[in-house]
């Protein structure tokens, strides 16, 4: 007789760095996990979001009619149309900036991030790039991920009962966005424009939608400019995580809840950046 293949391993455990704990969600999970965050949205409205997915297959479109931005969104929508979702990073704050915290084992207090993980893109039949899915445990994520229409069903009816509108965070978040707009509308393509696309990720996510990105690059700190991730956090002397796949999404989303923080509380100030997303506006 043959041996039997391995078990697929769960989720992975809850990662640890320092005081900061990324609860990684599933399907076994899935349900206790955003009951919690139903419990937290009214004091941390603050939700700052990074989005895993298996790359880019398409290029941006040509066509001299369209502006920059509208070319860009084309290829946004190109692609976030047709290809799933593998993981999403999801970091509250309050006003303050401070995470949600919770008593550990020893009566220590200890800070909430999560990191959910999907279960739609099977590698054997969906286009992918390879060099954004190395590493990445796609057995795990098919048997014990959520199917995508699941999570954004239970979202949708944790949103439906927050009282007062959201501050959405990412930073370059044009493709977070997107595939968020995509999950809560039911997998649904995305809006033809811009402005469409706009006014839907406000209404589906229950408020405004702000990309610490589009904040740094006009700020009026040239260095800042065209800076990614890793660069505005080192200049601005932001925590940085260091992910390790699979776990990815969940540190990114905490280092944007960062920049954001600091843009918003140090240098910025005020709502006047809601709906200006990198690339697109």
């Amino acid at each position: 007789m043959f041996p039997a293949p391995p078990p697929v391993p769960m989720i992975p455990a809850p990662m640890m760095v320092g005081r900061l704990q990324f609860v990684s969600v599933g399907k076994e999970n899935i349900a206790t996990e955003l009951e919690r965050i139903r419990e937290l949205l009214p004091r941390y409205r603050y939700v700052a979001i990074d989005t895993e997915y298996p790359g880019t297959i398409h290029g941006t479109p040509a066509g001299a009619a369209l502006t920059p931005a509208a070319r860009y969104y084309a290829l946004v929508k190109a692609n976030v149309d047709e290809i799933p979702i593998l993981q999403l990073g999801l970091t509250l704050c309050d006003e303050e900036g401070n995470l949600p915290i919770v008593m550990d084992s020893d009566g220590g207090p200890l800070q909430l991030a999560w990191e959910f993980h999907f279960s739609d893109f099977d590698i054997a039949r969906h286009p992918h790039s390879m060099e954004s899915t190395q590493g990445f445990n796609f057995a795990r994520a098919l048997m014990h991920g959520v199917p995508s229409t699941d999570f954004a069903a239970r979202l949708a009816e944790v949103l439906a009962k927050v009282p007062q509108p959201l501050m959405w965070v990412a930073f370059g978040g044009a493709f977070d966005f997107a595939h968020m707009v995509k999950m809560l509308s039911g997998g649904q393509p995305l809006p033809e424009t811009r402005g469409e696309f706009l006014a839907r990720a406000r209404d589906l996510l229950h408020g405004m939608v702000f990309d610490a990105k589009y904040m740094a690059e006009h700020c009026g700190r040239a260095e800042l400019c065209a800076g990614g991730l890793r660069t505005v956090a080192s200049i601005l002397g932001v925590p940085q995580l260091i992910p390790v796949p699979p776990s990815l999404a969940g540190p990114k989303s905490h280092t944007a809840c960062c920049i954001f923080n600091v843009m918003r509380l140090v240098i910025h100030g005020g709502t006047s950046y809601d709906g200006l997303i990198d690339g697109i506006y």
